[in-house]
């Protein structure tokens, strides 16, 4: 009888330790790395709770690049893991020294820590930036931080650097990063200091856009630039297991994980009913809902849904110059869309209070984003909400913050007519003369001219237009306690439609929606000014005053000189921000003065039309972040092998045109020969191991005695940079003279 239980033993025994056994032969394990695995079959690791998109959780379920990066280097080890959340930074460091923590995942190196700790080969680049508010013309740079209020983490080895390098600042520390966005984004704060990537994730997670990328801290200490796994002195092995692990991983098992959490999935065509519409090609994360027999024979009864929105509510939804539906919530409904399995029709109204009339007279079934009210609810019913909006005043920017609006007495304050909240501030501030206003930009606009103290609506809403209309004009003087719920509003006499779109706003996985959120609310990355310029223009100014006493008919002069300085400083609106090269507009503009000058002069004039070879193959390969590096280098490339008077412009996506004057076509074509062979010779490097080159192909022409504008020359050039490809690119060629 014992022989047939040794069998069965040794059996579950192997199954058991397969795993190990698997791993262990395929990461090159030591002695003491396998014996290591044979006493420690689980570990506990550290878990943030709110320091996306590397370390979160939600509803106690870890997420996070960092996260999932941990899971799949225990699993090729061969180890399973335990995360342990509900605490601060400060709080898992100190359970970590307990010894309650066996792996922290995501911290950089100092001296202190390394005293104490064994740390990884770095898994993942880190960089510091700086961020401001998108209406701040006045803080640009690192120079201007003296007397300015910082946002920083607290308990982060970083805001001790922080108050070193920054000794006239006054450091205000936060629990987390949304609560430094929150203070940056409502003025309480003058910068903001954190990663790229967070800020991001967390601006389209809270619907935030009125923060900009200022730039980036260069740090003392260069070891902070990487984040890497931890662990205690007394336990190598586990560094060294995790070490094997992350050189076993592929190329396509890190872009797979840097996909999912740093860049966003486009959107793509596809057709719903014989239409035509974009939606987000979630395959694996948007199963199709589950209806009933009822729920499915009533919509193959109803055909079509009628939905009302707001036609002016920017960037949640509006009616574009042609009546289409854009924003947020079209791309949310493009998604519902599919899952019903009918099509929504968009109802036309002029404004927010002719579609509440359309909902009360049955010309819509669906509001698209809607508040719960006691005075709709007569009429429409609604699901749970798929939007938490914070609600924010705006004010002209001599006023200062408010930390509670009750404060603020006998001021008029504009609220959109009809709008749920107009009620809610109504009655929980009565110390504010609330006025009706049309729509978000109306409010806005009587802020601007005086006839209202400041405007309340949302902080998505109201940083968009700061962002698109109202540069440096307008500012947020406060946030209010109270947010915005909102849901699909469907008509109160259709309880089957009601129960269909409940299951459709149920079925919306979180990442969905952060993509979409990312599409509308992003960070902007700021042109640094030219503060020498401005310091330049006011001499000249002041120049102008002391000489006017004395040389009055020399006053034309200066003043065009001034002028000079001005349309300079005016440049730093055409530049493209990833490259700082100009842009297409400003070319166009520029361009045709040069040409005028130089038919005029009979000068000659070339044109070089760029394009990189095979750019969608870098993208597809190597991650989007990447295919901006490329382009990034290019341009670097080009500024430091053309001349001063060139004009270098990035025409759109991976295409340049640089615009020569007095140059011939030999002279252009021998500086095209030269930036071809420079770029063919310079590395891309995107880990720390693997590296790859890039070519482009060259096309150029000379303006002739028949051409009226650049634009014959551009496509000219075009024309030639289409045979250099053709002819199997990395190539230049010029335009064909007949």
């Amino acid at each position: 009888m014992l022989k047939p239980f040794g069998r069965y033993l040794s059996l579950i025994i192997f199954f058991l330790l397969f795993p190990v056994f698997l791993y262990s032969n395929t990461l090159n394990l030591n002695q003491q790395e396998k014996l290591w695995l044979q006493e420690h079959s689980t570990i506990k690791v550290s878990n943030e709770d709110d320091w996306p998109p590397f370390d979160f959780s939600v509803g106690g379920e870890a997420q996070g690049f960092s996260v999932d990066m941990v899971r799949l280097l225990a699993q090729k080890i061969g180890i399973k893991v335990e995360f342990v959340n509900g605490y601060s930074w400060t709080e898992l460091l100190e359970e970590f020294d307990k010894g309650n923590i066996d792996l922290m995942h995501a911290m950089t190196r100092d001296a202190k820590r390394e005293a104490k700790y064994i740390f990884s080969k770095p898994y993942m680049p880190w960089k510091i930036s700086y961020f401001v508010r998108s209406d701040d013309l006045g803080l640009l740079t690192t120079k201007e931080f003296s007397g300015k209020k910082i946002a920083a983490g607290k308990g982060w080895s970083t805001t001790e650097l922080l108050k070193v390098m920054y000794p006239e600042a006054k450091i205000v520390e936060y629990k987390n990063s949304l609560a430094m966005l929150d203070a940056l984004s409502t003025s309480e704060v003058d910068v903001a200091i954190d990663n790229v990537h967070v800020f991001n994730y967390l601006m389209s997670e809270n619907i935030i856009s009125n923060i900009k990328h200022g730039g980036y801290l260069h740090l003392k200490n260069k070891k902070k630039n990487y984040l890497h796994f931890v662990a205690h002195k007394d336990n190598p092995e586990l560094i060294s297991l995790f070490n094997k692990a992350y050189i076993s991983l592929t190329t396509k098992e890190k872009l797979s994980l840097q996909k999912r959490w740093f860049v966003h999935t486009k959107l793509d065509v596809i057709k719903l009913d014989g239409k035509e519409n974009q939606y987000n090609m979630f395959n694996n994360l948007l199963p199709k809902i589950n209806l009933t027999k009822r729920e499915k024979e009533y919509l193959k009864k109803k055909k079509v849904i009628t939905m009302c929105i707001d036609p002016a509510w920017m960037p949640y939804e509006k009616f574009d110059k042609y009546g289409k539906h854009i924003g947020m919530t079209a791309d949310f409904f493009t998604v519902f869309e599919k899952d019903i399995g009918i099509p929504i029709k968009v109802v036309h109204t002029n404004s927010w209070s002719e579609s509440l009339k359309a909902a009360k007279n049955r010309k819509c079934d669906i509001f698209s984003l809607a508040m719960e009210t006691p005075e709709r609810k007569t009429y429409m019913n609604f699901t749970t909400p798929y939007l938490s909006i914070p609600l924010v005043m705006a004010t002209r920017p001599n006023v200062g913050f408010f930390d509670d609006f009750r404060y603020i007495k006998n001021k008029k304050v504009g609220v959109v007519k009809g709008y749920a909240f107009n009620e809610l501030i109504r009655k929980e501030y009565p110390n504010l003369q609330i006025v009706d206003v049309k729509n978000l930009e109306e409010g806005l606009n009587k802020v601007v001219n005086g006839e209202l103290f400041g405007f309340v609506g949302t902080l998505a809403s109201i940083g968009y237009m700061f962002q698109t209309k109202y540069v440096g004009e307008l500012k947020i003087a406060g946030k209010f306690d109270e947010k915005w719920e909102l849901g699909i509003g469907v008509r109160n006499d259709d309880p089957v439609l009601l129960g269909i779109f409940e299951k459709a706003v149920q079925n919306i996985p979180p990442e969905v929606k952060h993509k979409i959120f990312s599409k509308f609310i992003t960070i902007k990355y700021d042109q640094h000014m030219d503060y020498m310029l401005i310091v330049k223009i006011l001499f000249v100014g002041l120049l102008i005053i002391l000489l006017f006493f004395y040389h009055n008919r020399k006053l034309a002069r200066i003043n065009k000189e001034l002028q000079k300085l001005q349309a300079k400083l005016k440049e730093q609106a055409h530049r493209d921000p990833m490259t700082n090269l100009y842009n297409r507009r400003y070319f166009h503009d520029i361009a045709s003065q040069i040409v005028a000058l130089a038919k005029r002069e009979r000068r000659d004039i070339s044109v070089m039309m760029i394009d990189i070879d095979h750019f969608k193959v870098v993208n597809d390969t190597y991650g989007h972040a990447i295919g901006d590096l490329v382009i990034k280098r290019l341009a670097d490339l080009l500024i430091q092998y053309t001349r001063k008077s060139d004009i270098i412009t990035r025409f759109g996506g991976e295409e340049f045109v640089i615009l020569l004057p007095n140059t011939n076509l030999d002279n252009s074509y021998k500086i095209a020969l030269k930036i071809k062979e420079i770029v063919e010779s310079t590395e891309i490097n995107y880990d720390e191991i693997d590296k790859f080159f890039f070519t482009i192909s060259i096309g150029i022409a000379i303006l002739s005695e028949n051409d009226s504008n650049i634009e014959n020359v551009i496509k000219r050039a075009d024309e030639a940079l289409y045979r250099a490809k053709e002819n199997g690119r990395n190539q230049v060629y010029i335009e064909s003279i007949d």
